[in-house]
């Protein structure tokens, strides 16, 4: 008896690691969101904070790898015509949607043609003309001209692949349950709360490590920090002010990434009201102490740049020099357009501390030339819809990220005056012929050589013009507990939870 007793001790002791492996084994990731979800609709927003999501539940017909590499994702081969202006592919076969329905052929024409027809994605989709069945295996996309960075566009959730019948029956029904088939189905959405979505059994990669994925909303920077911390998140974009950052990178149990940040923070103008006078404009550029702002609006974590084009793209002409800090400059310029004794105007930012904490800086340093800011804080969905999509500002702060490393998509579809009037994302209502000129040559264009030309003279109509004011550009950064694996900071924020593990 004693034995026996002794040898069941003995096999307990060895097994209860296994038995505690398996028992604790984690197989879910808790992360947090900065704002509610506006919209499942890969084709109707233009927010990051949306694609995030996208990513999870959508495949596209490419893919990045946390190289930065694009590699074929719902098609298996492409190839382009002897003139680049088509693109023909190979879709992947026996792939699944959500509900269960095999994508075809005409699922992918359907979704690149609506993501053509959409506003929302014509940054993305702008040069594309037409997609076309060639047969059950083979997708035919038309270019409007051979265009050097195709492939990173195809990579975007504006182009994700959707069920044609699905979508088509009741988009705004598919806005709120969408079904792609992505790595991820969407099971649950508590506004303001969180969201939740469990791995799909029949990815065509296979199923996901990590099997069930919450993200919370937390608003505020110091709650979600303290969620880190405690444990009750796993992964979080830290504080975009930077203000977090000494804090986790000295906690062992968590780790802090940081990448190149592919975004200019700029001041941005509506040229259809007050600032349609050029004079104003230039005033603004002339009394933003760059340095100062960037000490204020993000502790001196950013580079100051003057260069109208994102410095992370190629083309970004190097050592561009903008406007000199000159306040009498700058005050004069205010005494010819017509408000010697000063100006009061709303500027409009969206209430988190990326924006506000500049927008604070900037109302300082405007102060001193008698122009007189008042903050709106506004909900980040509000923002988009009043500012970015009707134009409804005067002056605002705003992150202008890019999500292709190019020149063309840092500038085109956000300054070329095709894409003004709720035509594209021209929220600045800009429309200057010979900067639309310069924007199509280097659209056009084959050469990088002639490219780099082009693209220095956009940057200096944009300071010679004060069609906005680039201001700087700093860090993507990322953070978790350090047992999560896969993580790691992405400069167009662009994240796979497929490949995060325990």
């Amino acid at each position: 008896m004693k034995k026996t007793l002794v040898l069941c001790a003995v096999l307990m002791v060895i097994m209860s690691p296994v038995f505690s492996v398996e028992a604790f084994a984690k197989d879910s990731i808790t992360m947090r969101n900065v704002a509610d979800q506006k919209t499942f609709d890969p084709f109707r927003t233009t927010d990051l904070n949306d694609w995030k999501q996208h990513y999870q539940i959508f495949d596209s017909l490419f893919r990045e790898e946390p190289d930065g590499s694009f590699v074929p994702a719902l098609c298996t081969e492409y190839k382009f015509s002897e003139d680049g202006n088509e693109m023909t592919f190979t879709i992947r076969e026996g792939v699944k949607f959500h509900n269960g329905d095999v994508m075809t052929a005409d699922d992918v024409v359907f979704s690149l043609n609506t993501s053509i027809g959409s506003p929302f994605t014509s940054k993305f989709t702008s040069v594309m003309k037409e997609a076309v069945k060639v047969d059950e295996k083979t997708v035919k996309l038309t270019l409007k001209h051979a265009y050097i960075p195709i492939i990173g566009c195809l990579v975007s959730s504006s182009t994700s692949i959707v069920p044609k019948k699905v979508y088509e029956a009741d988009p705004a029904k598919f806005a709120q349950n969408p079904v792609g088939t992505g790595p991820y189905v969407l099971k649950e959405v508590k506004s303001g709360e969180k969201i939740v979505m469990e791995a799909f059994p029949d990815y065509f990669r296979g199923i996901a490590p990590i099997k069930t994925m919450v993200v919370r909303v937390i608003k505020d920077d110091n709650s979600a920090l303290m969620s880190l911390e405690s444990g009750e998140l796993d992964m979080m974009q830290p504080a975009q002010d930077y203000s977090d950052r000494d804090a986790i990178m000295g906690n062992p149990e968590l780790k802090y990434y940081e990448a190149p940040q592919a975004c200019t923070f700029l001041v941005a103008f509506n040229q259809k009201g007050i600032f349609a006078d050029k004079r104003l404009r230039e005033a603004v550029a002339r009394a933003i102490d760059k340095e100062d702002l960037i000490l204020g609006a993000v502790n001196g974590m950013a580079e100051p740049t003057d260069e109208g084009i994102t410095p992370l793209c190629p083309q970004a002409p190097k050592d561009f020099r903008g406007f000199e800090y000159n306040l009498e400059k700058a005050k004069e310029l205010m005494s010819q357009a017509g408000y010697p004794n000063g100006l009061n105007v709303t500027m409009r930012v969206i209430g988190a501390a990326n924006y506000t904490k500049p927008a604070e800086v900037l109302q300082a340093q405007l102060r001193k030339i008698g122009m007189n800011i008042k903050i709106e804080p506004m909900e980040r969905a509000s923002w988009f819809d009043l500012a970015f999509a009707k134009g409804q500002f005067d002056i605002t702060f705003y992150a202008h990220a890019i999500s292709v490393v190019d020149a063309d998509f840092c500038t085109y579809p956000f300054l070329h005056s095709s894409e003004a009037d709720g035509k594209g994302n021209n929220y600045m209502g800009i429309k200057n012929p010979e900067l639309d000129s310069f924007l199509e040559k280097a659209r056009l264009s084959l050469d990088e050589g002639k490219r780099r030309e082009y693209y220095l003279k956009v940057c200096e109509i944009i300071r010679d013009e004060s069609l906005f004011v680039p201001c700087y550009t700093g860090k993507r950064t990322m953070a978790a507990v350090s047992g999560l694996k896969g993580v790691y900071a992405d400069p167009m924020m662009r994240y796979y939870t497929f490949n995060y593990s325990w």
